[in-house]
Formats: structure tokens, C-alpha cells, sequence
């Protein structure tokens, strides 16, 4: 029983998936960010949860078999959705359990079109699309709260700002409408502000307050529910004819495109902190006339890549530190042998190096030890923004991780009007992009240009099946996964090199099609709002004549013969009963 409802899961699955086994092996092991997944519970166990545990509702993997087949680590099945209408675009998705550090996929994703209201109804409705993926770890309750509540905290946060994001100039999107009511009668005019506020800045705004709502409300509530433990986050916001991203933690987004040589010299070129955060990023790839290349949207957010902000978390808050850390990087590693020599050394924003003349408070630990995806925070963790960890202790010391943390974002706005296209060419995916948004599951065996590699080549395979993107997603999880070995190792299918172990959720966005849908809001702006208070006069006149009517026909039926009435009555009940009986 339990092998066929594995089997129908597999349906949706790639085809070079090995057969089932007729047992799951389900393991705990640790996390991917360096700490136990039990390490912060703190004896809250026997607290109920907050939300269910479930996958993204979008697969409709609505039963525990159907969930617990999904997270086979044996076969670790690649989950695509049954239904590609679920979601807009044909944006396609897929996730893979990991191999067994965790008893279920920690990653969560999730995705909404809303639509701002204004409350006087006297102008257009304003629609967004929201899309954002979490990695967990120290369990799933982070991940999953924020897949059920972020959208609803972003709504609330635009809402705050709608009069600012509605046309305030005759000729921006709109003109007056009303009797004799223009936009600029309701909406604060710029000269009542003190600093120059563009919608730019205000969707920004919404987005960084979000996060630190989302992150307060996990802190409020882990002495109502069971434990959340942390999550990083990654959301794509399509609001205004524009891109905005916001990341806080190491997934992360790219927007991949294909575009003609002769372009080239348009293309912004990588800085220095995208080529250190994104590896190759940004190298690109020859074919025919035209270059694939990774633009980045996001950051990573590790101890490696914040060691700064850290240094100068401890160095202006040294209690955080409780004796037991110090907050500097040293060129090379002090030794109890090379007290009283100098060593060199930097601390807090320093970009450079600078001698000291070694002591024995220079022997603890630094706050930042290892490298790249090894560096770890204060020993225990391995990413540095996100929500939750709230109840998080650094192993051996016991101190509190959370101070060290943060829930900003790094928000990246693309204007899609800006995008030059040619007409005679059918490249839109191209030249507007595709946008890629993973866990770090993906990014842990592979980068940005790769990806970016991978998606247009799949996409010249089905250039006009409606699945192309899920395809594309797909082709990602599996290239990372890899296969399972004689010995039950996942190595990566192109070399010998492990594969990873990790969760991994991709989601492929083509972004042109959102595109084509604002230019067709954009449009409708042209047909005038309905004047609220002619509305209402109209309204009340049709009442008027209805009840008019009805008085007529209540004055018409009363002149009429009650054995008449009567004979209707029963007429109509025999009707009744004639039509119940057939």
C-alpha cells in the first residue's frame, strides 16, 4: 500500500529515478549550518505547533503517505507540481529531500498575487506577485511559518503606503478622476516632506519591514509554540513594472540572460563584492551570436562575507562575548609560543592589516573561525541573517547567538522598463531574463554561471511546451543531487565530486511573462474610474425604481380576488410537488 502511494508521487518525478525500496530510512543527524537540530529547544517540546507540517501547497501533497514518500532519503525523489496552472507564468519549481541529516525537507517556499485596494475605489487596483523560498535548519517551524505569514506581513506593510504608490502627477500612469477630484486633492504632494521619497524606496521600505516583523513574531511566539529554530529567506516581489529582491541568509537569486554580442558593452559589469560572494558569476558562455551570463540579485550572508559586521558586533558590545571569544582575524593563527612576538592583525571594518604585539586574551577563540561554507559563527553556525534562532547557544560556551544575527535584507531593484529588446528577434527570455531563486543546497556544488548555462540550454529543448521552466528547475535539482553510488553516496553525475546532501527547492521564473502582464494594467489605467459619488446616485436611483415597481405590482395584486389568489397558490404548490416528483 504504502509503495504505490510512493509510486504516485513518483509520477511527477524524473525519469531516471531508481526504484523505490520497500523501507524509508529516515535520519536526524545535524544541520547544514553547522548546529544540532535539537540544539535550541530548550524543554519546549511539549508545546503544540504552530503550523502543520507540509510541503508547499501548490505540489498538493496533501496526505502523510504522500508527504513521508516525499521524503525518502534512499531514492531522494525529485518533487515537481502535478498542476504548472497552479502557479503564474508556468514559473516552474523543484525540491529533493536531503540525504538524511534532517527527518524531513526543511525548505519551505510559497507564492501569492495580491491586489492593493485603494479605500476611496476611485482608482485602479494595483496587483503584485510575491514569490519566496526558506531554507530551515535547526528544524522546519521557522521555514514553514514564514511560507504561511510573510505574504500577509508584505501586504500589510504595502497597504501602509498605498496612497504613496498611486499616481500623484496628471500624466504618471493616470489623470484625475472624480468630479472634479484629482489625485493630488487626496495624496500628500512631496513638498510635505522634508527628503525626496521615491516608490522605489517605499517598496524597499515595506520589504525591510517586513522581514523584522516576521522575525519578532517567530520571538513572540516561542513561548506559545514548539521550537522554530531559523531560516533564511529569499523573496521576489513583482509589483510597478519592477524586480525587487530581498535576501537575508546564503540562498540565492539570479536572473540568467542571453544576449547578442553587439549588446555586451551594455551589460553592467560584476564588482568586486559580486565576484567575491557569487564565484564565477559572472564568466560567460559563448553561443552562437549571442552570451549567456548570471546577473546577481542576492548575496550571500555567511560568516566569511559578514566577518566585518561581526568584528564590530563584539568589539562595541564585548559582553556578548562573555570572555570567551575575541572579536579580531589574525593573518595567521596565535600560538601560546609566540606570546609577546607581534603578530598582525584587524578588527571591526579594517580592510587592511595592522601589528600587535600578541597576548594571552588573543588565544580564544575568534568570534569568526573556518572558511568560505566551513566559516562558522562563533563556532556553531554558518549563516548570519535570516529569521528565527532565536533560543540559539553557541556550542561549548553556551552564549547567545541571536545578537550576532540579523534579519535585513539586501534588496536589489531591476527596472523592466529599462530593458532595451530587439524587435526581430524572438529572445525575450533572454533579454529580460529568467530569474532563479534556490537554497544553498543548489549553490553548494555548483554556481551562478552553471546555472545559468543549464537553464537556456534546457529551455532550447522545449522551446514552446508550457512545462519548459519546470523542466528547467528539474534539470537543476538533479544536476545537484547527482546519483547514489554502490556504497549509498551521492556523487555528482558529471565527475566524481560529492554531490550534495542538503534540502534543494529552485524556483525558474520567466520574468518577460510578468512583464506582459503589467503592460496590460498599464493599459487598462486608460479606461476612467467610475466617479464614487455619481456611483452611489445611480445606485440609489435604481433602488428608487425598483421599489417603485415593486409598490405597483403590491397595489395591483391587492385588487384582485382572494378565491384567484388562492387558486395561484395551489396552482404553483402543485407545480412544486409535480417537479419533486419527477
Amino acid at each position: 500500500m504504502f509503495n504505490r502511494l510512493k509510486n504516485r508521487v513518483l509520477t511527477v518525478v524524473g525519469p531516471d529515478l531508481p526504484a523505490l525500496p520497500s523501507t524509508v530510512g529516515l535520519g536526524s543527524g545535524s544541520s547544514h549550518h553547522g548546529h544540532s537540530r535539537d540544539s535550541d529547544h530548550g524543554g519546549k517540546g511539549n508545546l503544540p505547533e504552530k503550523f502543520r507540517y507540509a510541503r508547499p501547497q501548490f505540489l498538493q501533497l496533501l496526505t502523510y503517505d504522500e508527504l513521508k514518500a516525499s521524503a525518502d532519503h534512499n531514492v531522494r525523489p525529485i518533487i515537481v507540481p502535478r498542476d504548472i496552472s497552479l502557479l503564474p507564468w508556468n514559473t516552474g519549481y523543484a525540491e529533493c529531500v536531503n540525504s538524511g541529516k534532517s527527518e524531513w525537507n526543511e525548505d519551505q517556499a510559497a507564492f501569492h498575487r495580491q491586489v492593493l485596494s485603494h479605500p476611496s475605489k476611485q482608482y485602479h487596483d494595483l496587483p503584485y506577485t510575491y514569490f519566496g523560498i526558506y531554507d530551515g535548519h535547526a528544524g522546519y517551524g521557522a521555514a514553514l511559518a514564514a511560507s504561511n505569514q510573510f505574504h500577509h506581513i508584505l501586504h500589510e506593510k504595502l497597504v501602509d503606503i498605498i496612497d504613496l504608490l498611486m499616481p500623484r502627477m496628471e500624466g504618471d500612469d493616470t489623470a484625475p478622476t472624480g468630479a472634479g477630484i484629482g489625485l493630488n486633492a487626496i495624496l500628500p504632494h512631496p513638498i510635505l516632506f522634508h527628503k525626496q521619497v521615491s516608490k522605489d524606496e517605499l517598496i524597499v521600505g515595506a520589504l525591510e519591514a517586513a522581514f523584522a516583523d516576521m522575525d519578532a513574531m517567530l520571538a513572540e511566539d516561542r513561548d506559545k509554540y514548539r521550537n522554530a529554530g531559523g531560516c533564511t529567506a529569499l523573496v521576489a516581489l513583482f509589483i510597478l513594472g519592477k524586480l525587487f529582491v530581498a535576501n537575508a541568509g546564503d540562498s540565492r537569486g539570479i536572473l540568467c540572460k542571453r544576449v547578442h554580442r553587439k549588446t555586451l558593452p551594455n551589460v553592467r559589469p560584476p564588482s568586486v563584492h559580486e565576484e567575491t560572494m557569487n564565484g564565477d558569476a559572472t564568466t560567460e558562455e559563448e553561443e552562437d551570436d549571442h552570451i549567456v551570463y548570471a546577473e546577481p540579485c542576492s548575496f550571500d550572508h555567511t560568516p566569511e562575507t559578514e566577518r566585518p559586521r561581526l568584528l564590530t558586533v563584539g568589539k562595541l558590545n564585548p559582553n556578548l562575548m562573555g570572555g570567551e571569544y575575541v572579536a579580531m582575524e589574525y593573518a595567521k593563527k596565535p600560538m601560546t609560543k609566540d606570546l609577546g612576538t607581534r603578530i598582525l592583525y584587524r578588527q571591526g571594518t579594517m580592510k587592511g592589516w595592522t601589528y600587535k604585539t600578541l597576548t594571552r586574551n588573543d588565544l580564544k577563540m575568534p568570534i569568526v573561525t573556518g572558511d568560505g561554507k566551513r566559516s562558522r559563527l562563533l563556532g556553531t553556525i554558518g549563516v548570519t541573517r535570516g529569521f528565527g534562532d532565536h533560543d540559539l547557544k553557541a556550542l561549548g560556551s553556551g552564549l547567545p547567538i541571536k545578537p550576532f544575527l540579523s534579519c535585513h535584507p539586501d534588496v536589489v531593484c531591476i527596472d523592466l522598463s529599462k530593458i532595451e529588446t530587439d524587435p526581430s528577434e524572438d529572445n525575450v527570455d533572454g533579454d529580460y531574463g529568467v530569474l532563479v531563486m534556490a537554497t544553498d543546497g543548489l549553490w553548494d556544488v555548483t554556481y551562478s554561471q552553471k546555472v545559468a548555462n543549464t537553464v537556456f540550454t534546457t529551455l532550447k529543448k522545449f522551446p514552446t511546451e508550457r512545462h519548459r521552466y519546470t523542466m528547467a528547475a528539474q534539470e537543476l535539482v538533479a544536476k545537484s543531487r547527482g546519483r547514489a553510488n554502490i556504497n549509498g553516496h551521492w556523487r555528482l553525475s558529471d565527475s566524481r565530486a560529492a554531490a550534495t546532501v542538503d534540502d534543494i527547492s529552485v524556483i525558474v521564473i520567466p520574468v518577460y511573462q510578468y512583464y506582459l502582464e503589467y503592460l496590460d494594467w498599464k493599459r487598462s489605467l486608460q479606461k476612467p474610474k467610475p466617479d464614487p459619488v455619481s456611483a452611489v446616485a445611480s445606485e440609489a436611483a435604481e433602488e428608487a425604481t425598483v421599489l417603485g415597481d415593486l409598490s405597483h405590482l403590491n397595489s395591483s395584486s391587492s385588487d384582485s380576488e382572494p378565491l384567484e389568489d388562492a387558486r395561484e397558490q395551489s396552482s404553483s404548490n402543485n407545480d412544486i410537488t409535480s417537479s419533486a416528483n419527477n
